[in-house]
């Protein structure tokens, strides 16, 4: 179903067959999040994702010959299609706007080239349980860093402190070069923070949301009304800013956070969960937006049960029983898989294997 209407009824084989022939993988030597903003402009492109190193693209059924040629330039391969590749043609692909983010400055981070987020040996103790030993990692600039975990390991707690909501048992964080235990104001204000639930207030409507978020912000009124018109027109809510936040569709609640978190386009931005709930397309769209950010200097720290979505992270830490069990590149983890001949293991699979093997070496 799609805006009131059925598209398809059938089989789910039947379904994803359509797109045979349509769905290649290719390399990218010059780095994914080129590739991504290359062919999101490309108009035979339906459809693009990234895959660790590598980009996956749905094209389009009649593809013009320099697409092909740069197909060919490229080395793409075809795949066999996915059920998800056939849902996002039927809903008319990603589409080729350029995102808004792309062309707005981030604010300055620290002037000595500190990294955008430090974690230094982060622990948290409720009583005699430990939630979180000794964490320590560094965000850079222009990056995104996924936690990963199952429920109960310990990302939530780490991503909180991290943000200035929990207070650690012991160790430092800092934000943009600024201690947060030490100035915990000032580093808030050099962040940007989409929590899981929805956090606004749901009583008033979404444009009384915005304006309110701009005032704590400390933006200018010429300034809000600039960023508040672009980024409603992009994230399709300007026909919603007179409705309850509250009352919503769970997608739109989604959009308005994102607006709310980045309006005063912070250096470091917070996504706990950031697509939870929403659909295959509306997390395109978010993911868009996030990569066109990360292009102009700003820091990601991102929370995702979506394996699809950890690929598009720089690095990624696996926190397991409170710890972090294993650190890198999407690549790296996937690599570091035990595999069997003709067997090309993804994160999900990477991600069960570390935790497998921690769980050999570390009974309880």
């Amino acid at each position: 179903l799609d805006r009131g209407r059925l598209v398809y009824a059938g089989a789910p084989a039947a379904m994803s067959a359509r797109m045979r022939g349509r769905v290649y993988v290719c390399a990218s030597p010059q780095g994914v999040r080129s590739d991504l903003d290359f062919w999101v402009r490309e108009k035979d492109t339906c459809d693009v994702l990234a895959q660790g190193s590598r980009v996956r693209l749905l094209m389009a059924a009649d593809l013009s010959d320099a697409t092909r040629a740069e197909l060919v330039r490229r080395k793409a391969e075809l795949v066999e299609p996915r059920l998800e590749d056939a849902y996002m043609d039927m809903l008319g692909g990603t589409g080729h706007r350029p995102s808004p983010f792309a062309g707005m400055r981030a604010a300055e981070l620290a002037a000595d080239g500190a990294p955008a987020i430090r974690a230094v040996g982060l622990v948290k103790k409720f009583g005699a349980f430990t939630a979180a030993n000794d964490i320590s990692f560094d965000v850079q600039p222009g990056q995104i860093f996924g936690l990963l975990g199952p429920n109960g390991a310990g990302k939530s707690t780490t991503f909180r402190m991290l943000c200035g909501l929990l207070r650690p048992t012991a160790g430092e964080c800092f934000v943009a070069g600024v201690n947060l235990l030490n100035a915990g104001s000032t580093a808030r204000a050099k962040l940007g923070y989409m929590a899981q639930g929805f956090s606004l207030y749901p009583d008033i409507s979404a444009g009384a949301n915005i304006r309110i978020m701009s005032d704590l912000y400390g933006l200018d009124p010429a300034t809000r009304k600039e960023r508040t018109e672009l980024l409603t027109d992009v994230l399709e809510l300007g026909p919603f800013l007179h409705q309850k936040a509250g009352l919503l569709p769970l997608g739109h609640k989604r959009r308005l956070a994102l607006v709310c978190a980045t309006l005063h386009s912070p250096p470091v931005l917070f996504l706990d969960e950031p697509t939870s709930g929403v659909d295959a397309r509306t997390r395109r769209e978010f993911w868009k937006h996030i990569n066109a950010m990360t292009g102009t200097g700003v820091a990601v720290l991102v929370t995702t049960h979506f394996m699809e979505e950890a690929e598009y992270c720089d690095q990624i830490a696996l926190i397991y029983r409170g710890s972090v069990i294993t650190r890198g590149t999407p690549e790296e983890l996937k690599n570091a898989c035990p595999r069997k001949a003709g067997e090309d293991p993804g994160l999900e699979e990477a991600f069960i294997a570390c935790i497998e093997e921690y769980d050999r070496l570390h009974p309880l």
